[in-house]
């Protein structure tokens, strides 16, 4: 099958609204012996993005409301948000 036709255009596909999953280690450097850490997944639909914020704040199941969420961890805390991610080219 050809996916371009005749004038030049290609198959679009669209993904709907993607979302980045954003985390922040906040932990006292005195006391846990590491600093804090911040991570953004790449975008994803909303289903995966709140699949890895739910394994990321070791719950399993369905995260419970629109977050930000939290949960301890040695020496601070965990707070991880899903957040739309930015339209353009690679978060459209």
């Amino acid at each position: 099958m050809d996916v371009g036709s005749a004038d030049g255009e290609q198959l679009e596909l669209t993904l709907g609204p993607l979302y980045l999953v954003v985390v922040d280690d906040r932990v006292s450097g005195p006391l846990s012996g590491r600093p804090t850490r911040s991570y953004r997944s790449p975008a994803q639909p909303l289903d995966d993005a709140r699949c890895l914020a739910a394994l990321l704040l070791d719950r399993g199941g369905e995260l419970e409301g629109d977050g930000p969420w939290r949960r301890p961890l040695a020496g601070g805390q965990r707070h991880v948000a899903i957040v739309p991610a930015p339209a353009g080219p690679l978060g459209r």
